[in-house]
């Protein structure tokens, strides 16, 4: 059995509820298959909600993997996003009606040989969960937006308890979640300006963790995710670390690289279009029972000549 999570901004004392589920199922190849076997939803002082996000956050393929919604569901409407790998059914529906509509949701794949496996992140309200890091992270659109006034507006936010901060990101998981699955880039909590060319993380439980001594041609401490060609303190100089677009990576680096920017952003494509928050590991926080995610992996079943083999797709 697992738990799923479902979780809202939290402003005064609405309660979070409670989800229980099991899922832990073989997908394959041609077919499609629900994310979830059960699903229950509790909640002390809510009986609806305004939509649920299910995101396939673990081994997402871009172009391939889809979430659909199937069957009739009056009160839910769907809608796909590609970039992010997402499902937003909306409402306002009741959890029981929300809770048909997951043990709805299929996925399935368009590969004629899909690998590996699929995790699956359901929540109520934008954020997602992150099943490897165990927290939750959220792209918040104010383009134009300085790191300094970023930093202060993720400080002001939270979740049923949990303290945002400026998005730390320390693990190749991480990154692409954020960067990849992203609906914009911009601003993390990472800065050289104490110590100029010592990258730093500034904010959420990493505060004050050296990744990055040096420019471009650097030493990377702990995790480091740049550009090519980044950090490099172009012009009149740089200083805050933001992700950036998919229109300027280059040198080999994946999607969600990052590049370093003055305080107030750049032109164009360097523009800010938003800060990313997260959520999850501070100090105070709550210990919530509202986390997890639902797997899928990639396995078939043939049946050859009245015997049956198995084949299985694994990276």
């Amino acid at each position: 059995m697992v738990i799923l999570f479902f979780w809202q901004t939290s402003h005064g004392q609405n309660q979070p509820p409670t989800v229980t589920a099991t899922g832990y199922q073989a997908y394959c190849t041609g077919s499609s298959k629900a994310i979830a076997e059960t699903i229950s939803i509790t909640d002390p002082d809510d009986t609806t909600t305004s939509a649920v996000y299910i995101q396939i956050s673990g081994g997402y393929v871009n172009g391939e993997d889809l979430l659909s919604l199937v069957g009739t569901h009056p009160n839910i409407t769907s809608s796909w996003n590609l970039v992010e790998g997402e499902l937003s059914l909306e409402g306002p529906a009741t959890y029981t009606e929300f809770e048909a509509a997951i043990l709805a949701t299929e996925f399935s794949s368009s590969s004629t040989s899909p690998t590996g496996s699929r995790q699956f992140s359901i929540t109520v309200g934008e954020p997602n969960f992150l099943p490897e890091s165990q927290h939750y992270y959220e792209f918040v659109s104010s383009p134009g937006i300085s790191w300094t006034a970023a930093e202060a507006a993720a400080a002001s936010r939270t979740y049923f308890g949990l303290q945002g901060y400026l998005v730390t990101l320390t693990s190749q998981e991480e990154a692409d979640f954020a960067g990849q699955q992203a609906s914009g880039f911009g601003w993390i909590g990472a800065t050289d300006v104490a110590v100029e060319n010592e990258w730093r993380w500034v904010t959420g439980p990493e505060a004050g963790t050296l990744f990055w001594q040096g420019l471009s041609n650097g030493t990377e401490i702990t995790y480091a995710n740049w550009n090519g060609g980044e950090p490099n303190d172009y012009g009149s100089g740089e200083d805050y670390a933001h992700i950036a677009a998919a229109s300027v990576i280059r040198g080999g680096a994946p999607i969600g690289a990052w590049n370093d920017l003055p305080n107030g952003g750049g032109g164009g494509a360097y523009a800010s279009q938003g800060y990313v928050v997260e959520y999850g590991g501070m100090p105070g926080d709550p210990v919530l029972n509202i986390s997890a995610s639902t797997t899928m992996v990639i396995q078939c079943k043939l049946i050859t000549n009245r015997n049956i083999t198995y084949g299985v797709n694994k990276n």
